[in-house]
């Protein structure tokens, strides 16, 4: 018989010790949490640092496909596109268009004389207002904006056009290392003038067989995504279809650029100096004359980043990949 069925009853419904130490206690909950937070601070940078190694190689993706464009226009029209047209204001981009899938906005264009943002809504006409279409193989994918962001490439009635990340190499200022001066037009005046010796200028027409220093040695398209000011926040702040003013009256070159300033170097307020720059760390990603796609350390010696923006300068040193 048992003595005290009541006594042996509770004993039954008493949890154990070993069932009441299932649970966390506060302290113990608040040491897993500050380890999770500590794996998850030692992770963020490394997930952000993939996530950015992969946007760079999305860049780099978009500069090869507009360096074979370059390579299919030069094919069909036995030379490279004008980086800057001062007759129709029109980009070296928007010549490209058939040879990155866009014809059908290609053959939309007006290629006749007169300003890219004339008329009555600063449409063109047919001109500007076919940078309301983003070209995605324009846009770096480390570059947040892509909106332009400049008042000339705003349309009237508010609509924001799109813009580049992506600029033309119009060559190199100053003296090569040899001592002599690279080509140089300084008419019309203002905006530092315009670099001659590159492949992608104001007006000019180059050949593969012109690139006398050797297409894999000699800088054609580059990276220019720096963030200037609180006005304009990415790029040169120009919608992608501007290449500059009308004739002698233009001095702003909008598709190409000089090299006269260290790769994201600040912007010093001279337009057509505005340096190849990029949100990536260390330096900027260019498209050479055979097609290929090169990373530039911002360190880079400048004479030498000057000699391989030069197609026929003669210099034996240039900018080697990374």
């Amino acid at each position: 018989m048992i003595a005290n069925p009541q006594a042996e009853y509770r004993g039954w419904l008493r949890p154990s010790r070993s069932s009441r130490a299932l649970g966390f206690t506060l302290v113990e909950l608040l040491v897993v949490i500050a380890i999770i937070g500590v794996l998850v601070g030692l992770l963020l940078p490394a997930v952000q640092a993939a996530r950015e190694a992969a946007r760079r190689m999305s860049c780099q993706n978009n500069l090869k496909q507009l360096g074979l464009a370059l390579h299919n226009y030069h094919d069909v029209n036995r030379r490279f596109p004008i980086g800057a047209d001062s007759i129709n204001s029109l980009s070296w981009r928007v010549r490209v268009l058939p040879f990155i899938e866009q014809d059908n906005l290609f053959q939309r264009f007006n290629f006749a004389a007169g300003i890219w943002n004339g008329g009555t809504n600063r449409e063109g006409p047919n001109k500007l207002v076919h940078a309301l279409n983003r070209i995605p193989s324009f846009n770096c994918p480390s570059v947040p904006n892509i909106l332009a962001s400049n008042g000339s490439s705003t349309l009237v009635d508010g609509r924001k056009t799109f813009t580049s990340d992506y600029h033309g190499v119009a060559g190199p200022k100053g003296t090569n290392p040899g001592g002599a001066a690279y080509g140089f037009l300084a008419t019309p005046a203002g905006q530092g003038g315009f670099a001659t010796q590159g492949v992608l200028g104001r007006d000019s027409t180059v050949r593969i067989g012109d690139v006398t220093d050797g297409t894999s040695n000699t800088l054609v398209i580059g990276e220019v995504s720096a963030r200037w000011n609180a006005a304009i926040l990415e790029s040169d702040g120009a919608d992608w279809v501007r290449g500059m003013g009308v004739g002698g009256t233009g001095n702003g070159m909008a598709s190409c650029r000089n090299v006269q300033n260290a790769i994201n170097t600040p912007y010093n307020g001279i337009y057509n100096d505005i340096s190849f720059s990029s949100q990536h760390t260390g330096g900027a990603q260019f498209v050479m004359g055979d097609g290929s796609v090169r990373f530039v350390t911002a360190a880079i010696d400048l004479v030498i980043y000057k000699s391989t923006a030069s197609r026929d300068g003669g210099e034996t040193q240039v900018a080697s990949t990374e």
